[in-house]
């Protein structure tokens, strides 16, 4: 009977867990999709990349020793709002890294420093900006994690009202 119970509490809890992961990933990507959605009717002033490169981060090291990295193109810019300062690293809304330096690499080569660039920055904040008023295909990363977490959530939540009724 313990077991039982062990068994319904984790489902329970496990529920609770992928389920409001599943929603905070779909929350992530729907708040990102507004933002790009909202950048379209920003103003925009001229910048200048004043820091353009790829940036390696170590994400692992596996049980041999071995690490593995990301790359990301790191691109910083600087832009005048209203007798402000600002700088920003947001290309679009969903930037995102890979296992492979290539499209870091594309994207610096896109944004070498020095370059004039049109930045596209929120009235109510100028300190958020984009050069890209696009969600960004990073963007689609957490709706699939969201999905799969709040399905594997559903799963859970049937396989506890299953248990549960089983076991009247």
């Amino acid at each position: 009977m313990a077991k039982k119970q062990n068994t319904k509490t984790g489902l329970f809890f496990g529920t609770i867990i992928f389920g409001g992961l599943g929603i905070f990933f779909l929350f992530t990507w729907v708040q990102n999709l507004q933002m790009a959605r909202s950048s379209k009717s920003w103003p925009a002033v001229q910048g200048t990349v004043v820091s353009s490169n790829v940036v390696r981060v170590l994400d692992s090291t596996d049980k041999n020793g071995k690490r593995h990295y990301s790359y990301k193109g790191l691109v910083k810019y600087s832009y005048r709002v209203e007798g402000q300062n600002h700088i920003s690293t947001r290309i679009s809304f969903g930037d995102y890294s890979t296992s492979s330096a290539g499209h870091g690499e594309r994207i610096v080569a896109n944004y070498p420093v020095g370059k004039e660039v049109r930045v596209y920055y929120d009235p109510d904040f100028p300190v958020h900006a984009v050069l890209e008023r696009r969600a960004g295909f990073g963007n689609f990363i957490p709706a699939l994690v969201g999905f799969l977490f709040l399905l594997g959530g559903i799963v859970l939540l049937f396989t506890f009202f299953a248990k549960l009724f089983a076991g009247r």
